[in-house]
């Protein structure tokens, strides 16, 4: 004898205790928010960048079925992002130039829909607003799809009031990581912190002009595994170049202190941030669900519940 249909009022009830119980967890993680909050005992606002990298990651990692895994990924990042406001005034300040890309849809998709987002017409007023405090974070475009003068030599700077390279976006495209549209860096004076998968920024200032095979045989030496290089004559008497090496790069990373007391052609050298390496389309392509079947095997039961309709 076959087993009763299940209704779709019964589908329908189902799907209601579900939305019960993650707002229930949901409520529960605020909570649990609040205070760590309170544990901190301070207004500011901490960002974690690299943390924020390795729960994308696990959650995409290991998720199945046919939801998409851009829209797991967007999900948890709004939900980051209100916790991270609840920890103190969040803001974020991006590159929009008229008639060019506007970053801050960028902005909006990874920092969410709550934060204040500003626009600038200039890369400068941009890095301005992140050193005055005005914004907490900056979006700015990708150094190698720089038009005219680069924004990155600014960064050539030490103390706390210069921005560091935190992240870039999108780290979860919502076209599958294919990459189709525009792409930035996040820059902070919040440090940039280790994911497990990371590259970083360098910008050496040398004596004297030298090719880029040069360049990269000599930062290889100093053990930087060099990914791209690009070059910018600041002043006539000082060549900078803007390095992506492979691997993590912290402020006070010995490697660079080291290039500069023993290389001769290195005057000043800045290790000028570090992001997690963005998910590829390889990790946002879905993996199949384990074989399921309604239980009474009418597919219309089993559509009306995953689509969630009334």
């Amino acid at each position: 004898m076959s087993e009763k249909p299940t209704s779709l009022d019964d589908l329908r009830r189902k799907i209601d205790e579900i939305d019960n119980s993650l707002h229930d967890l949901l409520m529960r993680r605020t909570e649990l928010a609040r205070q760590i909050a309170l544990a901190k005992g301070s207004n500011a606002v901490i960002m974690r960048p690299g943390r924020e990298a390795r729960v994308l990651r696990r959650l995409v990692g290991r998720h199945q079925g046919p939801f998409p895994k851009p829209v797991i990924s967007r999900i948890w990042r709004e939900i980051i992002s209100v916790f991270t406001r609840l920890q103190g005034p969040f803001a974020a300040a991006a590159f929009a130039p008229e008639g060019g890309s506007d970053l801050s849809l960028l902005a909006r998709d990874h920092f969410g829909s709550l934060t204040p987002i500003t626009s600038y017409g200039s890369e400068m007023g941009v890095l301005r607003a992140v050193s005055d405090g005005k914004a907490n974070i900056g979006i700015l475009p990708l150094p190698e799809s720089d038009r005219g003068t680069p924004w990155w030599p600014k960064l050539a700077r030490s103390g706390k009031a210069s921005p560091k390279i935190i992240a870039r976006l999108p780290f979860a495209a919502l076209d599958g990581g294919r990459r189709h549209g525009p792409e930035a860096v996040v820059v902070s004076l919040a440090e940039p912190e280790e994911s497990g998968d990371d590259q970083g920024y360098l910008i050496v200032e040398l004596d004297e002009a030298v090719s880029r095979g040069a360049l990269k045989t000599l930062l290889s030496d100093a053990g930087f595994e060099v990914r791209n290089t690009q070059a910018w004559v600041d002043a006539p008497d000082r060549p900078l170049h803007l390095v992506e090496v492979e691997g993590f790069l912290a402020s006070d990373d010995a490697r660079v202190a080291a290039l500069v007391a023993e290389t001769d052609q290195v005057s000043h050298a800045w290790a000028v941030g570090s992001f997690a390496v963005p998910l590829t389309a390889e990790d946002l392509a879905n993996s199949p669900a384990p074989s399921t079947q309604a239980e009474n095997g009418d597919a219309s039961d089993a559509d009306a519940a995953s689509a969630g309709v009334s």
